[in-house]
């Protein structure tokens, strides 16, 4: 048996109809499309400093490296604030910041689908007329306590292909008053074959899912193609990757994205993962340290957190057992020195264990089996 770390693509998903009423939160929301997050990001403060050129922001410094790079790109300046162990902003540390370096706007990372306490930083925001932007990337169609991440503040940002199967993209989403940069802003769309390998490897990935071994022989087979389409230079704007490139700022939304997501019930991908979250969690039984041993009201999880010894070569058995995990960011763009022993111990331990809206039951009991089985020492 075979359990990816993410959702793959069905034909079905292709032969929906498409969806009758408003769409929810943020796909009816005012703002642009783009092909990844970070070109988003990047865009979003260019903007933010054609009209304000001394640009500071805090950021966390639990980050993925690529929302940093994209802001400095943007010839922002940074300075990171704690997260604790809980992986919530330290209220204390960016209030002390926000005193030394009286920033522009405070950017918040709402991690694997929990939300950040953001009460309180919309009030240090308010007592200070700083702009407030949230990353939802790894939260989209969280909405704890009926209200979706990314509503609250100016502006918010949120990657689709993280917990929807589709090969590309990204929302940058306006709350309160529009950028006149953004209005100004034409992007192109992306090589076909870019989409294309990237759908590929959706499909192939569920059938993998499905029937290991007629998956594993295409997903070996689509390998060697991209090989050979790398040696013969063919120009590819991948996902999923860590980096920046200019190059590839203007790149917009495909329109096969834009297609599949007229097919999704987004309500129904939201349950199946809440409900795999919990069946999973109880399978365990014990078993496993869970990061978040509770999962609010209305959140939408982008992966089971658990807490192990040894990051790596859990995985590496785990994947060796049929279970592919995701090793949540191991590394940051933030120096040692920045990053507070809560982040270095975040960074070491957390490891992401499939409960997508894929996983079906007999894969839940699979993945709970080969963690019992391998008995990792929790951190």
């Amino acid at each position: 048996m075979y359990v990816p770390t993410f959702q793959g693509l069905s034909p079905i998903d292709w032969l929906k109809p498409a969806a009758v009423g408003t769409p929810c939160f943020p796909f009816a929301s005012r703002g642009l499309s783009f092909y990844r997050a970070r070109n988003a990001i990047y865009h979003l403060f260019r903007g933010l400093r054609a009209i304000t050129p001394r640009l500071e922001v805090l950021v966390p410094d639990y980050n993925s490296g690529n929302e940093v790079l994209a802001l400095r790109a943007a010839g922002a300046g940074i300075h990171f604030y704690r997260v604790g162990p809980d992986m919530r902003a330290d209220i204390d540390d960016v209030r002390r910041l926000c005193k030394a370096h009286d920033p522009e706007v405070l950017y918040v990372i709402h991690y694997l689908g929990w939300s950040q306490p953001l009460d309180a930083l919309k009030e240090i925001c308010r007592e200070r007329s700083m702009l407030l932007v949230e990353d939802c990337a790894l939260s989209l169609l969280s909405q704890p306590d009926g209200a979706p991440l990314g509503s609250q503040s100016d502006w918010s940002i949120f990657c689709l292909y993280k917990t929807l199967p589709v090969p590309n993209g990204a929302l940058l989403v306006e709350n309160t008053v529009p950028l006149a940069a953004l209005d100004r802003l034409r992007l192109r769309q992306a090589g076909g074959f870019s989409v294309l390998g990237r759908i590929t490897e959706l499909m192939v990935q569920r059938l993998r899912a499905r029937i290991d071994g007629v998956g594993t022989a295409i997903q070996t087979a689509k390998r060697a193609v991209g090989k050979a389409a790398g040696a013969m230079a063919v120009n590819r704007s991948t996902v999923g990757d860590i980096g920046f490139n200019l190059n590839d700022v203007d790149l917009a939304m495909s329109r096969t994205t834009e297609r599949l997501l007229q097919r999704f019930n987004f309500d129904a991908i939201r349950q199946k993962r809440i409900a795999n979250y919990r069946a999973l969690s109880a399978a365990l039984n014990g078993s496993a340290k869970i990061a978040h041993d509770v999962l609010p009201e209305g959140a939408c999880p982008l992966v089971l957190p658990v807490l192990v010894k040894d990051k790596p070569s859990t995985a590496q058995s785990l994947r060796q057992r049929g279970v592919d995990v995701l090793e949540f960011w191991n590394y940051g763009a933030t120096d040692a020195a920045e990053e507070s022993d809560h982040v270095r111990f975040l960074r070491s331990h957390v490891l992401g264990l499939p409960i997508h809206q894929d996983v079906s039951a007999r894969q839940l009991s699979f993945i709970a089996k080969q963690f019992a089985n391998l008995n990792p020492q929790a951190a």
